[in-house]
C-alpha cells in the first residue's frame, strides 16, 4: 500500500510553515481524547455486540501563500481502541494536501496533490472495520500559462495519479492526462475557456479493463461580491473494454449569498468518473469545505461509469444560531455491467445554538435511500445525533453526544446502533 505520500506532504508544509517568515500562513489545530459506548458495533440485526471505544486524535488546517509555493492541508483523524477486542485497533481519518510552487512566476508552475481515506470494501455491507480500507489517491505535474493577447492565455497542464487501495488491489492503478485551454479574461470576475483533456486509466491488475478518456468542453468562470459561478458544457467520451460510449458533459457549481445571514449553493454533473474520481470527491466534505468526509461509499470496481448528480445546500448563520439543510441526489450508470447500477439520494439537517457563552448544542439528522438497479434491491439508512460542547477553559472542551443509526429495506442486512460518547479536546484557536 502505497500511502507515504500524504507523509511526504505533511513534513514538507510543516517545513514551509515553520519557515515562512516573509509569507503569510494560518494554521489551525486541535487534539482530542475520548471514550464511548456501542450497543452494535458490528452493525448485524440480531447477536448483536457492544463494545466500549477509546480514541485520541486530532485535526489540522493549514494554508501558506507565499511569492513562489502556496499550500493547503487539512486532516481530520482519529486511533480508535475496541476495549473489549471486537477488533483490532485501527486509524480512521481523511486529509488532503494541495501544493503549488512557482517554478518561472505564473508561467511555469508543478503541482502536488493528495488525498487519503477509508473506502467500504463492499458497498453492499455496513461499515465496519471488517470492511473498509485505506485509499490513498495521488497526482502531480505541471501547468504552462502562456499569453496570447493583454486577456488571452494558453494554458498546458500535464498531471500523473497513483490511486492505491489496501483491500482491493484489482482498482489500484496509475493515469496520464494532458489538457489544454484557451482562457480569455472578460473582466476582472468573469472568464471564459475552450477547454480539451485525454486521460490514459492503466489498471495495475493485468485482468483490469485499462480505458481512454476524452473531454471537450466550453467554461465559464465569474466571481462577484455576492455569488460565484463556474459551468463546464461539452462532451466526455470513453473507450473501455472495445467500446465506446459518449455523455454529454456538465459541471455545475453556483454559491450565492442570498443576505448576510443565508446562503445558497447548489452543483449538479453529468460525466464519466472511476473510484478515485469518487473517493476524492467525496473526501473534500461539503460543498463549502467545512468538513472532511467520512468512510466513502465507492464501488470498488475497475469500471468508469457515467455519474448524474445534484446537491443543494441552504445556511443560516449568525453570531450564536446557525442552520444547515442539505440534499442531493446521485445516479450511476456502468456501460459494461448494468448488476452495478444504483441510485442514490439524500436529505439532512443540522442546527447549532450557543445556549451560553460556554455551552453550546447541536442536533443533526439525515436520511439516505440506495436503490440497487441490477440486482432490485434497496435500503435507507436513518441517522439521528445531539452533542453538547462545554467550554472548561480559554481552550479546553468537554464533549458529550449520543446517537441512533438505522439501516433498512430489502439486501440481505439491517442494524440498529446506539452510540454515547464523551470527549475532551483542546483547541488553540478557541473555536
Amino acid at each position: 500500500m502505497k500511502t507515504r505520500a500524504l507523509g511526504l506532504v505533511v513534513g514538507f508544509l510543516a517545513k514551509a510553515a515553520l519557515g515562512a517568515t516573509e509569507t503569510g500562513t494560518q494554521l489551525e489545530w486541535s487534539a482530542n481524547t475520548a471514550v464511548g459506548h456501542t450497543d452494535n458495533v458490528t452493525r448485524v440485526e440480531s447477536d448483536t455486540v457492544g463494545q466500549t471505544i477509546a480514541s485520541v486524535g486530532g485535526t489540522i488546517e493549514l494554508v501558506r501563500e507565499g511569492s513562489r509555493v502556496n499550500a493547503t492541508l487539512r486532516g481530520d483523524g482519529n486511533f480508535l481502541s475496541y476495549l473489549d477486542d471486537a477488533y483490532d485497533d485501527e486509524f480512521l481519518g481523511s486529509g488532503t494536501a494541495d501544493i503549488r510552487v512557482g517554478l518561472v512566476g505564473d508561467a511555469l508552475t508543478w503541482s502536488l496533490d493528495d488525498t487519503f481515506g477509508q473506502t467500504t470494501t463492499d458497498s453492499f455491507e455496513a461499515a465496519t472495520p471488517d470492511n473498509r480500507g485505506n485509499v490513498n489517491v495521488v497526482s502531480t505535474g505541471p501547468d504552462l500559462r502562456l499569453p496570447m493577447g493583454s486577456a488571452t492565455d494558453l494554458v498546458v497542464r500535464g498531471r500523473y495519479q497513483d490511486s492505491s487501495y489496501e483491500s482491493a488491489s484489482n482498482v489500484d492503478s496509475h493515469s496520464w492526462t494532458g489538457d489544454a485551454a484557451v482562457v480569455r479574461r472578460v473582466s476582472p470576475a468573469v472568464a471564459w475557456s475552450l477547454n480539451t483533456s485525454a486521460r490514459r486509466v492503466v489498471y495495475d491488475d493485468t485482468g483490469s479493463s485499462s480505458y481512454n478518456e476524452q473531454e471537450v468542453f466550453a467554461k465559464l468562470e465569474a466571481n462577484g461580491s455576492r455569488q460565484t459561478l463556474t459551468v463546464d458544457l461539452g462532451a466526455n467520451f470513453l473507450d473501455q473494454g472495445g467500446q465506446t460510449d459518449h455523455t454529454p458533459l456538465v459541471r455545475l457549481n453556483w454559491t450565492r449569498r442570498l443576505t448576510p445571514s443565508w446562503s445558497l449553493a447548489f452543483d449538479a454533473g453529468s460525466e464519466y468518473l472511476n473510484a478515485a474520481d469518487q473517493f476524492a470527491a467525496g473526501v473534500a466534505g461539503v460543498p463549502d469545505g467545512t468538513e472532511l468526509g467520512g468512510t466513502q461509499d465507492v464501488i470498488l470496481t475497475d469500471q468508469a461509469h457515467r455519474n448524474d448528480s445534484a446537491g443543494i445546500g441552504l445556511a443560516f448563520e449568525r453570531p450564536r444560531t446557525t442552520l444547515r439543510l442539505t440534499s442531493g441526489a446521485n445516479r450511476e450508470r456502468y456501460p459494461e455491467s448494468d448488476s452495478l447500477d444504483r441510485d442514490t439520494w439524500s436529505v439532512g439537517a443540522e442546527a447549532s445554538r450557543l445556549l451560553t457563552p460556554r455551552l453550546q448544542a447541536l442536533i443533526e439528522t439525515s436520511y439516505e435511500k440506495r436503490d440497487y438497479i441490477g440486482s432490485n434491491e434497496d435500503d435507507n439508512t436513518t441517522i439521528v445525533a445531539a452533542r453538547l460542547d462545554w467550554r472548561l477553559g480559554k481552550a479546553l472542551f468537554l464533549g458529550l453526544e449520543g446517537g441512533t443509526e438505522r439501516r433498512s429495506g430489502k439486501t440481505d442486512f439491517s442494524y440498529d446502533e446506539t452510540i454515547y460518547r464523551a470527549s475532551l479536546s483542546y483547541r488553540p484557536s478557541g473555536r
